[in-house]
């Protein structure tokens, strides 16, 4: 099972306590990344085939592939810090602080454990992304995302010093060609783009792009590709009159449904309704298997 994660802030991120059940739960995924601290209580978490027994100050590591759950001890019920993030805040500030959440499941340790020096000097860093979220003081989101990209960093650096040399060297080739592939992205998602076109302009072949593609970001390309189109549609429609079919095509989606569909999925509403949420007026719209002109 995979969730779709919505965010509460103009920055996506979601920081939330949460007790586990003490039975077991299945197994789920989600579109985020995601980090776990236990604050308190005793455990087990599981990831696949494995499972590693939890303790206070224990930090887990999640990416948005690998199945997991944890459970508590229904004696000393475990308490968690998480935080849930997309990918793309650490792909614009620097794509090689993905590293850490590129890991191949079986070969990986999710967790970093309460009696280590990494330990100790994460947890501050996830209380105040916690504590920036909550109380949303002047500067909140510039202060929660830089507090986490201090955290990525420490986690890069732990991450990577115990890679061997080629494996570095492939994993630096993997983040460079993954940032100018999300560049030319950057560029033209607003056209009728393919990984295809996007790769032959790289000159590297499909199958190449997309595998570093995802293993780096944990994204398929035309996920990525969506996501900015629906980034630019909030944008729109929060900060311009412009009628929603128009915004829709101007972003680079070709049908009216096709914009709708995967505007939900997204964010859990239309785009009507995320206009409304705000406090905009609202305008008419074709129907919704309406497709959209050609380009002038």
């Amino acid at each position: 099972m995979k969730l779709t994660i919505t965010y509460e802030h103009e920055i996506p991120i979601n920081a939330f306590y949460w007790t586990p059940k003490a039975y077991r739960q299945p197994l789920h995924a989600h579109t985020s990344l995601e980090m776990g601290l236990c604050l308190s209580g005793t455990g087990t978490f599981y990831f696949g085939n494995k499972q590693y027994h939890v303790r206070e100050g224990d930090f887990f590591l999640v990416n948005n592939e690998e199945l997991h759950i944890a459970q508590s001890d229904p004696l000393h019920p475990s308490h968690y810090l998480f935080l849930n993030f997309d990918s793309d805040l650490l792909m614009r500030e620097d794509p090689s602080l993905l590293l850490p959440f590129s890991y191949h499941s079986e070969h990986f340790s999710n967790l970093i454990a309460a009696d280590t020096a990494l330990a100790a000097a994460i947890a501050p860093w996830m209380i105040t992304i916690e504590r920036e979220l909550r109380e949303r003081k002047p500067g909140y989101i510039a202060l929660a995302k830089s507090a986490l990209i201090q955290l990525c960093g420490l986690l890069l650096r732990h991450y990577h010093s115990g890679l061997s040399a080629s494996r570095q060297r492939m994993m630096v080739q993997s983040v460079n060609q993954t940032k100018a592939l999300a560049s030319l992205v950057e560029q033209r998602y607003r056209e009728s783009i393919s990984l295809r076109d996007i790769a032959q302009e790289l000159g590297i072949s499909v199958s190449r792009a997309s595998r570093v593609f995802h293993e780096t970001t944990g994204r398929r390309f035309a996920d990525y590709v969506a996501m900015l189109r629906v980034q630019e549609a909030k944008r729109l429609l929060a900060g311009t009159d412009e009628q929603v079919a128009h915004i829709g095509f101007e972003c680079g989606f070709q049908s009216l449904a096709t914009f709708y569909r995967v505007f939900k999925e997204s964010t859990g509403i239309s785009p009507v309704h995320y206009r409304q949420t705000l406090g905009l007026d609202t305008d008419a719209v074709p129907a919704k298997n309406e497709s959209f002109p050609p380009a002038p």
